[in-house]
């Protein structure tokens, strides 16, 4: 039984020394002297050349890949080259159409009854200060009915004022400077699209104390 378990541990020992002379040969630590021969059981340490050494190399870093399977160091590139100054800009076309037809919305310009109730707004304070102080104009609250045209190039035509109760020198104000200084109005189109003068109404009252 001792026989047997010294020829094994012999064995072992003979595959340990051939394994170390392998990679000791393979690695190129041993010193280069081909007159040199090795034999089993000899001391490597001696033969090894610690004058060289191999230089380790580097590990190179792999490129870690996102979720969606980009590379992390292309996505850096790409939003470094988006945030240069003097690289162009993605815009949303979608987005810029809707900005601009809302924009066009707003901008929209006002219609006849608007243009002309900013007007007549206008002309009843110019008349409490020019006109109603005249002694042809009694202490009283009037009812002015304006009867108007609205010309094929928008021109605003007075053709008629009443007041209630009459008075024909109030009346004459309101209509001489409606005519000077009326807004010019869109024509109105009939249902072909072309001008058209059409009669309107407006009215009013106005009080002197």
């Amino acid at each position: 039984m001792k026989q047997v378990f010294l020829f094994l541990l012999i064995i072992a020992s003979a595959t340990l020394n051939a394994q170390s002379l392998k990679d000791l040969l393979y690695s190129g630590k041993l010193k280069k002297d081909s007159n040199t021969v090795i034999r089993k059981g000899d001391d490597l340490s001696s033969k090894i050349d610690t004058s060289t050494k191999k230089p380790v190399e580097p590990e190179r870093a792999k490129p870690v890949l996102a979720a969606n399977g980009v590379d992390s160091t292309q996505r850096q590139n790409n939003a470094s080259t988006a945030s240069t100054p003097g690289a162009p800009e993605i815009t949303s076309s979608s987005s810029t159409a809707s900005e601009t037809a809302a924009a066009n919305v707003n901008a929209g310009a006002k219609n006849n009854n608007q243009l002309l109730k900013e007007y007549m707004d206008s002309l009843v304070s110019t008349l409490k200060t020019d006109v109603l102080p005249s002694n042809k104009i009694k202490k009283e609250t009037y009812y002015l009915y304006v009867d108007y045209e609205i010309e094929t190039d928008g021109v605003v035509n007075v053709t008629n004022v009443v007041s209630s109760p009459e008075n024909s020198f109030l009346q004459q104000q309101v209509k001489d400077r409606i005519l000077l200084d009326a807004p010019k109005l869109s024509p109105v189109l009939d249902s072909s699209n072309k001008p058209r003068k059409v009669k309107r109404k407006y009215n009013f009252n106005i009080t002197k104390e």
